[in-house]
């Protein structure tokens, strides 16, 4: 008897919350999604046939209505001329070092899809040299988009509320995710100068065996990619709204920390070519966040589910592998966030359960009654 009252219980709140908690109404919305890299002439030729044009009509009905929308740029726009510069010829041989660079004229697809900010900040943005970086934050900025260089941050005005976003990564050309000073007072600073602070950072270990998040550092390769739990937490303490990671090449788990969304990993979004897409590198998906403008707070979010077909291009997941996957790792963070992920992808903070704005003063309590006891009489049935 006890565990019939539980269960419907437990049905009642998701049912009943979401639709409760649906009525408070949230002023900032960003859409973020995780690597992204559109076909490159090295190391093999890998090149969309048709100019980016399969990459919009698959996936920009899902990367568009936000005020922000933000992913990951793995790779550097190149014209003519230019030559990769990072690998050696030994490392390329073995293939242990890769470089992509994209043809500059696959660059307005990511305008169509929607992207009007993207992080430059991960250990292939620089594969072609300085000249290219350059070239591709001109090219971009050309098209509208914020590109965020390493060491940068963008600033926005939504609705009157001063927004910036940072990025942090591991090179010595970042903000290094591993020195935590540094991230403590670059981000009280930029706080102090306005109402959403928003981090992007590229860190962690990679592959396959890296999909689950721990207190403790991550190397690759034997390189130091930081202690990316810490870090959340940390920036997250000195103020920051939101945390955003990318780098892994897999999707990692949610986290809900002093009212804030972390989100370690959004894995590989868009990758065509010269990127490992099987199996669990290829589940990935669109992360939708409202923010309450006032405090920065997560009100809720969405996950929309994708996977990359094909030689690397997403579509929506009608399997929705990607959802079974973070609802999976969110009970492997310890301690476990207090999140709650539906079937359909909609995440709710389980705390607000008791919400601090209560719903019949928005709803009035006749209303509220009418949506209440109908569901409470289907569910005891």
């Amino acid at each position: 008897m006890r565990d019939r009252f539980n269960r419907t219980i437990l049905n009642y709140l998701f049912v009943v919350f979401p639709l409760i908690y649906s009525t408070i109404e949230a002023q900032v919305k960003i859409k973020a999604a995780g690597d992204i890299m559109l076909g490159s002439v090295t190391p093999k030729r890998i090149i969309p046939p048709d100019s980016g044009r399969t990459f919009i009509n698959s996936v920009a009905p899902l990367t568009k209505n936000a005020h922000i929308i933000i992913g990951n740029l793995e790779g550097t726009f190149i014209k003519n001329g230019m030559k990769p510069q990072k690998c050696s010829e030994q490392s390329r041989s073995k293939n242990t070092c890769y470089e992509f660079g994209m043809p500059h004229y696959l660059a307005p697809s990511l305008k169509e899809m929607g992207f009007n900010v993207l992080g430059l900040d991960n250990n292939h943005s620089e594969d072609y040299g300085t000249s290219a970086y350059k070239f591709t934050i001109d090219l971009l900025t050309d098209l509208g988009i914020s590109a965020i260089p390493k060491k940068g941050f963008k600033e926005f005005l939504i609705n009157d509320k001063k927004i910036i976003v940072v990025v942090f990564g591991f090179s010595n050309n970042s903000f290094k995710i591993t020195d935590i000073a540094l991230a403590d007072s670059l981000i009280i600073g930029l706080k102090s100068t306005c109402d959403i602070l928003i981090v992007s950072f590229h860190g962690g270990a990679e592959g396959k065996d890296a999909v689950h998040v721990s207190n403790d550092d991550e190397f690759f390769l034997g390189e130091q990619r930081g202690n990316v739990y810490a870090f959340a937490r940390r920036v997250i303490d000195a103020g920051a709204d939101l945390v955003i990671g990318h780098g892994p090449h897999v999707l990692r788990s949610l986290d809900y920390y002093k009212n804030k969304l972390i989100a370690y990993s959004l894995g590989n979004f868009l990758t065509y070519g010269n990127i490992s897409i099987t199996g669990i590198n290829g589940a990935a998906g669109v992360l939708e966040v409202e923010l309450d403008e006032d405090n920065g707070n997560f009100i809720r979010g969405k996950f929309i589910p994708t996977r990359q077909i094909d030689r690397g291009y997403p579509i929506y997941d009608k399997q929705k592998e990607a959802i079974g996957l973070l609802t999976n790792l969110l009970m492997k963070i310890k301690p476990k966030p207090k999140l709650l992920i539906t079937n359909n992808g909609l995440i709710y903070p389980i705390e607000l359960l008791k919400p601090k704005i209560k719903p019949w003063k928005r709803l009035g309590k006749e209303r509220l009654k009418q949506m209440i006891f109908p569901m409470i009489s289907i569910l005891g049935d």
